[in-house]
């Protein structure tokens, strides 16, 4: 019996994995990651059309459908490849086998003044993220801010999509997730702390200040990526299944991630996991299921930290004080090679804004990944065309 919210939506879930192993073959090609020279740019909102009609024939809500597409082609446009659009097959697999629900039961557990628990119903990480920074928001315009917690969520891929969007509406914003123990501590030889990802966002005139990373050397995903090209990865990276550094990108995957900084990446990684794992909730370290098992919810948690510049002071008054610091930073002398000094989130906005202008190009393994999942689900490709 499926999970609450659940349906099927029709094919079976093998079918699906068979999509996905499809992409990795596709990426092995060098069709994942990269853009295929000479494939057409897909204008975006038909991408994103593309995307809401594959995940309302997977079950969603309408609601819920927009939220999703709209974090993945964002992540595509900030240049998170590997948190965009490549992330739907996986996902559908994951829907369509009821690892996770549909139309989850989102609620509000409780909530203490200023301070929200929240209860994600096992929905995708992009449902239940985009719908607790909304009540977060609500709770910030009225009280000036609001601290939240979420329990029964799942990855939501890139965290600036979220903050992003809490800043353009003149909020301060900070968002954290916790992620399964794939990271070795600082002085570890062995996975026993997530990664955990985490972003924050500050408004500014010309495009928020947004920072979002994770606490590892590099973002799992990427040694994914390099295992399935059969590319080494850089040292410092991972370490093998017995604690030894390796650049093996297999290995590492038995193994374990790196923090970033040493001890100062570890650091905050233990912090983080104790706001979004421990205190929301939520599973956390070892207690997390891998993505690989699908008999039982992952429960990831987030925590979610906005205020309202409105409540700091003049809110236009204070974000042209942002706009002075920012333009202080860009403006200082750039090191020998590099054009200009850019901070957080600059490179993203001029991205966003020339693919908003010219299209994504969609790699031709992934292309066939979602081709095949449209023609399973009944749903015109015709966007990839």
């Amino acid at each position: 019996m499926g999970r609450p919210g659940h349906h099927r939506a029709g094919a079976r879930p093998g079918a699906v994995l068979r999509a996905v192993e499809r992409l990795r073959r596709g990426v092995r090609r060098g069709g994942g990651a990269v853009s295929r020279p000479g494939a057409a740019p897909v204008p975006v909102p038909r991408l994103r059309s593309f995307v809401v009609s594959l995940l309302s024939a997977l079950g969603l809500p309408e609601q819920h459908a927009q939220d999703t597409a709209t974090a993945l082609i964002d992540a595509d446009l900030a240049g998170r490849s590997t948190h965009g659009v490549r992330l739907l097959p996986p996902y559908a697999a994951r829907l369509r086998d009821g690892a996770i629900a549909t139309a989850p039961r989102l609620r509000v557990l409780s909530r203490t003044g200023a301070v929200s628990v929240l209860d994600g119903g096992n929905g995708l990480g992009q449902v239940v993220a985009a719908w607790a920074v909304r009540h977060s928001v609500e709770v910030a315009r009225e009280l000036g801010a609001a601290v939240t917690t979420v329990r029964r969520s799942n990855h939501l891929g890139a965290l600036g999509s979220f903050t992003r969007a809490a800043a353009e509406q003149g909020m301060v914003c900070f968002l954290v997730q916790n992620t399964r123990a794939n990271m070795a501590p600082a002085g570890g030889r062995q996975a026993a702390v997530g990664n955990n990802p985490f972003s924050f966002a500050v408004p500014a005139r010309g495009f928020p200040v947004v920072l979002d990373l994770s606490c590892s050397a590099v973002a799992r995903s990427n040694i994914d990526l390099a295992a399935e090209r059969g590319e080494p990865i850089p040292e410092g990276w991972a370490l093998d299944p017995d604690g030894h550094p390796t650049t093996d990108p297999r290995l590492g995957l038995l193994g374990a991630v790196l923090p970033f900084a040493g001890h100062k990446g570890s650091g905050l990684a233990v912090v983080m996991g104790a706001l979004a794992g421990a205190l929301s909730g939520a599973a956390f370290g070892a207690a997390v299921p891998p993505l690989s098992d699908y008999s039982r919810e992952r429960d990831l948690g987030h925590f979610l930290l906005v205020v309202d510049v409105a409540a700091l002071g003049d809110p236009e008054e204070l974000i042209g004080r942002v706009d002075g610091y920012v333009g202080e930073i860009g403006g200082s002398a750039p090191a020998p090679g590099v054009d200009r000094v850019r901070v957080p989130g600059e490179a993203a906005d001029v991205r966003r804004r020339a693919l908003l202008a010219e299209g994504i190009v969609v790699p031709a393994g992934l292309a066939a990944a979602l081709r095949a999942l449209a023609d399973e689900l009944g749903v015109p490709a015709g966007a990839l065309d």
